[in-house]
């Protein structure tokens, strides 16, 4: 199965990091997230948007776009903080935030959420028992690799399964990887989607039979302004790639990803898996 999804956090992330001005960031995202439901719409591509509370709060227009051409809407927290330093009542507070704001604007429950930068880790854990006492059922938020700032290593698992955590479980899609010189490498998003040429993307993507795809608009706005700085003891120059590296091929290779796979969201790869039959991954 391939699944297509994306985190909407970018009308707030732009303002929140002073990346441009807002009459010229709002017009060009506005663009790109049309173009893409247009691109989907004409493939008849169902897609999970990850969306963020405070987007969902300042632009309930993006949320209600995306939901009208038939999406599943996901939560991708309240504030986009990192989950590694949180405590409960945090976390807690936040996921309830950004599930009613959702929630009472599509009128429908929220059941898939991905944490921000996959920040759910070995030591944090706990957050599982969270989002399944919120009504969560299938989670996106696992990067089996090590990651700035989140990362879980010792998943070891990047293929669908079930997380139990003392006896609290819930459904379970991690970022799949692929091993390059030793080290495990995401590449089905992000800044290695942006790196590695097409031709490898789509030998990737063909020869896997579970890819989790993870996008965000700013991976295609072109246009966007450079900034550079460190950010959180990462070095301009290291920061600079990492954000920036790509960015004028990233929509046509993503086009071209769209023209030649089959894609679905995650709550259809969610009914096409029989549960009883998956690994069980206690945490």
């Amino acid at each position: 199965m391939k699944i297509l999804t994306f985190d909407i956090e970018d009308w707030w992330g732009y303002k929140n990091n002073s990346i441009d001005r807002k009459e010229d960031y709002l017009p060009r995202l506005d663009w790109y997230l049309l173009q893409i439901l247009n691109l989907l719409e004409e493939k008849n591509i169902q897609a999970t948007f990850f969306c963020l509370g405070k987007v969902t709060e300042e632009y309930p227009n993006v949320i209600k776009s995306i939901a009208k051409r038939g999406h599943q809407i996901g939560c991708h927290s309240y504030s986009h903080r990192f989950w590694g330093d949180a405590k409960p009542k945090e976390v807690v507070e936040d996921t309830k935030k950004a599930l009613e704001l959702i929630e009472n604007l599509i009128g429908e429950k929220v059941v898939a959420y991905r944490a921000p930068a996959f920040s759910i880790t070995e030591k944090n854990s706990w957050i599982i028992e969270i989002l399944v006492e919120n009504g969560i059922e299938y989670d996106c938020s696992i990067f089996p690799a090590s990651r700035r700032f989140g990362g879980f290593p010792n998943f070891k698992r990047d293929n669908p399964c079930i997380i139990d955590r003392y006896g609290v479980k819930i459904k379970e899609f991690p970022i799949p990887t692929i091993k390059i010189l030793g080290k495990d490498i995401a590449y089905s998003g992000g800044g290695y989607f942006r790196l590695f040429p097409y031709s490898t993307i789509k030998s990737l993507v063909k020869r896997n039979d579970y890819v989790m795809t993870y996008f965000h608009i700013r991976d295609f706005d072109k246009e966007q302004k450079r900034i550079y700085r460190s950010f959180q003891g990462e070095s301009a120059p290291i920061n600079f790639f990492k954000n920036y590296y790509g960015l004028r091929n990233s929509f046509p290779k993503f086009r071209k990803l769209i023209e030649d796979f089959d894609f679905v969201s995650v709550e259809q790869a969610a009914n096409t898996i029989n549960w009883d039959e998956v690994p069980v991954v206690t945490v």
